[in-house]
């Protein structure tokens, strides 16, 4: 099994109102949720509920199927800023496994009151230009215009 990210599935509860601390795992496969509660009183202290939670969350993982188990060892990927709200980073894969990387634009249409969005490829485009092409588009869909009126330079 590979070795999972040092927190992957596990999250630390500190509620002191409550009195409640401790190390809380969450593995869900394919609609089944495996779930459990380490608290530090009943386990020692800190460390050693931490050091439970990933012994339990190791148990789960290593009965999951390669593939959860490949994600779970995986460093997630730094997300790309747009500094614009609807206007998002998104690296899609195709079933033969190809990523493909672009800028989307999203907002609503204010004619029919529907979502609309346009994507620009990094790999057509540039970054920047993908980007600055996925604020223009979101710009103009908020005012009005329709995506057909969407001017993309060559």
């Amino acid at each position: 099994m590979n070795t999972p990210r040092p927190n992957y599935g596990i999250t630390r509860i500190d509620q002191p109102d409550k009195k409640n601390h401790g190390f809380y795992v969450r593995i869900t496969h394919k609609g089944k949720s495996f779930q459990k509660y380490f608290p530090d009183k009943s386990n020692g202290g800190k460390a050693k509920a931490q050091r439970r939670a990933k012994e339990f969350r190791d148990e789960i993982l290593a009965r999951l199927p390669v593939y959860k188990q490949e994600a779970a060892s995986k460093k997630r990927r730094k997300i790309k800023q747009s500094g614009i709200t609807g206007v998002t980073h998104v690296v899609s894969k195709s079933i033969k496994g190809k990523s493909y990387d672009y800028w989307q634009a999203a907002w609503v249409d204010k004619t029919n009151n529907k979502r609309k969005t346009a994507k620009f490829s990094i790999a057509r485009y540039g970054n920047e230009r993908a980007l600055s092409m996925a604020k223009k588009a979101r710009k103009e869909g908020l005012s009005g215009r329709s995506t057909s009126s969407i001017a993309i330079p060559e």
